[in-house]
């Protein structure tokens, strides 16, 4: 790395369209993460360079607790990077594969993600890939063993324009994750806020069951699954949830956006009503 200010010590995370280094930020006496664009993956040097100061610039601008604040950016010889803060901590996705979250975690996962994400949509921001793997849960010891969760990546985030569509059908080329994109995604369609609505209840119900809602063997069984709703009824794999709760988080993900809540803050009032409900089914 060309600018030494920054001392790289490791490799911690490479995926998608990036890789993720620890380093030393010299300047400020603290650790930092770098993330550097696969060149070779968006097209090349300028795209990559591109592609880095764009989501530098989105995600600069979201000042929030539950999302990741960006440092600084640079470029050199290699391409763009990105400095931002280093989480210590662990994905949600390692998480939930080891056990599927309590009802304090998911509570907890539930109003900070909404929290962070709502202030992003505010802004116009949509992320487009919302996924376990891009939230970190960051121990909080002295809150008595609960998590900050940080929202990661937005790489693939786009500012919103009213009736905004895809141009074309997206399977080949597709970026994110097939389990928890929209349908909408995938076809010729209006792509909004609401994309974003539909992955955190995919990413909900997996939190809650160790389970993605649509699956397949292949991305496009998967995409299939998504298109015409062939998903298992949370209920069957937790009974033990109160049906408001289960209406809740199967709401998020239902087949069309307008039976989506039409924003996260409605979200978030429907999940307290949900949770404040009587627990009869």
């Amino acid at each position: 790395m060309s600018d030494p200010r920054y001392e790289v010590r490791e490799l911690i995370a490479k995926g998608g369209l990036g890789s993720v280094f620890r380093a030393w930020d010299t300047q400020e006496g603290r650790p930092v993460a770098i993330k550097r664009i696969q060149a070779e993956d968006v097209g090349g040097f300028g795209a990559a360079v591109d592609r880095m100061v764009r989501e530098a610039r989105l995600q600069s601008a979201l000042c929030h607790p539950n999302i990741v604040a960006i440092h600084d950016t640079g470029v050199d010889q290699a391409g763009g990077y990105i400095v931002m803060e280093l989480i210590q901590g662990d994905t949600l996705e390692n998480a939930v594969r080891r056990k599927a979250l309590s009802v304090g975690e998911f509570d907890s996962l539930v109003r900070q993600t909404l929290a962070g994400m709502s202030a992003a949509h505010q802004k116009g921001i949509v992320h487009l890939d919302l996924k376990p793997e891009n939230l970190m849960l960051q121990p909080q010891p002295e809150a008595g063993g609960s998590f900050q969760v940080k929202i990661l990546d937005f790489g693939l985030a786009k500012i919103h324009a009213p009736a905004q569509r895809e141009h074309k059908p997206r399977p080949k080329g597709l970026f994110g994750s097939v389990y928890f994109m929209a349908p909408e995604q995938f076809e010729i369609a209006v792509v909004d806020a609401r994309a974003d609505i539909y992955a955190l209840g995919c990413v909900f119900y997996y939190a809650l069951t160790q389970k993605v809602p649509f699956e397949g063997d292949t991305s496009p069984q998967v995409i299939v699954a998504h298109r015409y709703h062939h998903l298992t009824p949370l209920a069957a794999l937790r009974p033990d949830l109160p049906a408001s709760l289960v209406q809740w988080v199967e709401r998020l993900i239902s087949r069309l956006p307008a039976d989506r809540p039409a924003s996260l803050e409605e979200a978030l009032q429907g999940y307290v009503q949900a949770v404040a409900a009587p627990a009869s089914k």
